[in-house]
């Protein structure tokens, strides 16, 4: 029995377009059982996980991509306030792990992280997300070397006329508040669909009560219309807006501004001929609008204090071709083209009163495009056997406009790649093996992939190198990875284990606190990007055990571990082995939970270096975490849940978490703390 991914995706979309309450599960004597509140994500397809984003979750995540993200096996948050953190998966982050909503690229705009993509993305307005471990799919785009993450909205045909609507209501600690409404109103040939959603939290404490620099307010919108005459044709135009605020325990710069303009056409027709199976095409438009700032969310004090701020934008093109062959009976190929452009500028000032952002013209410093194509060939050669395998070549250009490199708001010098275009062809490829083993109903797979990126922007224009302000001349990395796991499913338990062992050359690491002279000038410290040799490995284990019809009990464990082979250090930024226990009660009407999260120490670090997203800062202890949660679902179109995360008040931060920095009225921390302990309550009506 190989389990396959495609048609898993069209099973579960089709059971989250009947019921989107929760995501679904079986019983020992096949009657279906919902689960309430999600703590933890199963693995069901050789390298896939695919999850609900309507469900409630614990621990509670803020109303962004990164922290929905961390009830996955694998992943960790760096944490910098109360949202818009960065996610790492096995212990890879920034565009090793690619982010796509609705097929799109969205790029953030800010040189220090301030928004990742996921800071756009508010899941509770899609449909299902599914995360692609490793090197083991080359149709999602370029540089996927950590995996790549779907936010997807489902796209199935009615047969008739129907009106549906999902809306939910969240309070919480600390002020915490968000509404989500997501309508559809859908017949045969037109479905017209709108969301709407909005998120604030004031600022939270840590376990010890200490006040921690975090409140955010965000709003989002988006609305599409689709024609689809035939159940094989579909033709979409959609767009979104979406903007907010946050405040940021980690740097002396607040995001005052996260705009978000979208704009997107699809078109799909299936069933085309016996050998020509589908073609799909998009086009999209995404532009982000960021300004971070000293003076909106936090005090200015001292007599020299001025208003000063930065204004970076993004304007971010791309489209998406692919065509679905059926070569013979047991064969079935894609082959594709991508391709994205993107812009960016800035504008900063150093005092808003004398002269303002707004009044000043951009300055453009990168322009970045690239074009793919692709081949992804699936072959079943015998009743329980499939081969997988895919290539890719991806044609990077980008220029540097930067006449001279900031230090900081007031120390510049001459940039010495200004003006330089820098082009390069780059190969991905894969191949992987599934094979059915009905005796023991599981699934084995086997897969080894290799894939080079191309420096991104935090990379190549952002940072500096070790001989120069410019690292416009750092290579390209080359990953190679194997993959190896087993999926299982019995009539009680349940579960998977995988693990992973790469090597990778020209690993682009970013390190700090790097001392530079400055000629006749005092020496000035700065980061560096800089490519090294590096190798990491690790396992993942997900289990459920169903000890009667409405209790289970529920298990995941991660480990990631790496090696700086060119400085003979371990690698930096790896996130400690935790793992998460949960037993469940669940009678279709109420439920009840308990999470155990247990998180190792970590002393096998490298403080000052990592990736573009932080930076090792020391050893961290261990910390177990308890929570508790509980639900009532009085009929099919009403859920109530309610939780408190952090049971026990317990202070600790994540080992990957951003430093804590001074900021007047709150106490600096070494690291950017969690939430103490967090009680809140979810109700959701979908009819």
């Amino acid at each position: 029995m190989i389990i396959r991914r495609k048609a898993l995706t069209v099973a579960i979309l089709s059971a989250i377009a009947a019921s989107s309450l929760a995501p679904i599960t079986y019983a020992a004597d096949g009657a279906k059982v919902e689960e309430m509140v999600v703590t933890g994500v199963r693995t069901d397809a050789p390298l896939s996980v695919l999850t609900n984003p309507k469900a409630p979750r614990q621990p509670l995540p803020a109303h962004d991509g990164a922290d929905f993200l961390k009830t996955i096996p694998g992943f960790s948050v760096i944490r910098k306030g109360g949202a818009d953190g960065d996610p790492i998966f096995r212990g890879m982050a920034g565009s090793r792990l690619s982010m796509l909503v609705d097929g799109e690229t969205i790029l953030g705009g800010c040189g220090h992280r301030m928004d990742p993509p996921t800071a756009y993305i508010f899941p509770e307005a899609y449909d299902s997300v599914e995360v692609i471990k490793g090197p083991q799919s080359v149709q999602h785009g370029p540089g996927n070397s950590a995996g790549v993450v779907l936010f997807e909205r489902n796209q199935t045909r009615p047969q008739a006329a129907d009106l549906s609507v999902h809306s939910s209501l969240l309070a919480g600690n600390f002020g915490r508040h968000d509404e989500v409404v997501d309508a559809t109103y859908a017949t045969p040939e037109f479905t017209l669909r709108g969301s709407a959603t909005n998120a604030v939290q004031d600022d939270y404490q840590d376990g010890d009560g200490v006040d921690v620099h975090s409140e955010y307010q965000r709003w989002s919108t988006q609305m599409s219309l689709a024609w689809t005459p035939s159940d094989d044709t579909r033709l979409e135009l959609s767009g979104a807006r979406s903007d907010g605020q946050a405040a940021y325990a980690d740097r002396a710069m607040d995001g005052s501004k996260f705009a978000r303009e979208n704009y997107g056409i699809k078109y799909s027709r299936t069933n085309i001929g016996t050998f020509v199976q589908s073609v799909d095409m998009q086009a999209y438009y995404n532009y982000v609008d960021h300004v971070m700032d000293n003076y909106t969310l936090r005090d200015l004090t001292g007599p020299m204090a001025t208003r000063s701020a930065m204004n970076p934008d993004r304007q971010t093109t791309g489209g998406r071709v692919a065509v679905t062959l059926k070569p013979s009976e047991r064969t079935d190929l894609t082959l594709g083209l991508d391709a994205q452009r993107n812009e960016h500028t800035a504008r900063n000032t150093m005092n808003q009163d004398k002269l303002r952002y707004q009044d000043m013209a951009r300055v453009m410093d990168a322009k970045f495009t690239q074009t793919g194509v692709f081949a992804e060939l699936g072959w079943d050669f015998g009743l329980d056997s499939r081969l997988i395998g895919g290539v890719r070549a991806d044609d990077w250009q980008v220029k540097d406009y930067r006449q001279r490199v900031a230090f900081n708001m007031m120390m510049s010098a001459p940039n010495s790649s200004y003006g330089a275009e820098r082009q390069d062809t780059l190969h991905s490829q894969f191949l992987r093996y599934e094979n059915g083993i009905q005796s023991i109903n599981s699934t084995f797979y086997i897969g080894v992939g290799h894939n080079e990126r191309f420096p991104d922007y935090w990379e190549l224009i952002a940072k500096e190198s070790a001989t120069s302000v410019s690292a416009f001349d750092i290579g390209s990395e080359k990953l190679t990875q194997l993959d190896t796991g087993l999926i299982y499913t019995g009539d009680k338990l349940s579960g998977s284990v995988s693990a992973f062992y790469n090597e990778i050359e020209d690993f682009m690491l970013i390190q700090s606190g790097v001392v530079k002279p400055m000629g006749m000038m005092p020496s000035r410290t700065t980061t560096i990007a800089r490519n090294v040799d590096a190798r990491s490995w690790g396992v993942e284990v997900d289990a459920m055990y169903r000890i009667n019809l409405h209790w289970r009990t529920e298990l995941t464990l991660a480990s990631v571990r790496g090696a700086n082979d060119t400085d003979h250090r371990t690698l930096a930024q790896l996130p400690p082995l935790e793992a998460r226990l949960g037993l469940h009660y669940d009678n279709s009407v109420w439920s009840a939970g308990v999470l155990w999260r247990a998180i190792d120490r970590q002393d096998r670090v490298d403080p000052g270096r990592g990736n573009i997203a932080g930076q090792d800062i020391g050893v961290t202890d261990s910390a177990n975490i308890l929570s508790f949660n509980g639900g009532w679902r009085p009929n099919e179109r009403v859920l109530v849940t309610a939780g408190v995360d952090n049971l026990l008040d317990k202070t600790y931060a994540e080992h990957i978490s951003r430093a804590g920095a001074s900021i007047p009225g709150f106490d600096q921390t070494t690291r950017v703390n969690e939430p103490g302990r967090t009680a809140w309550m979810k109700a959701q009506y979908t009819f």
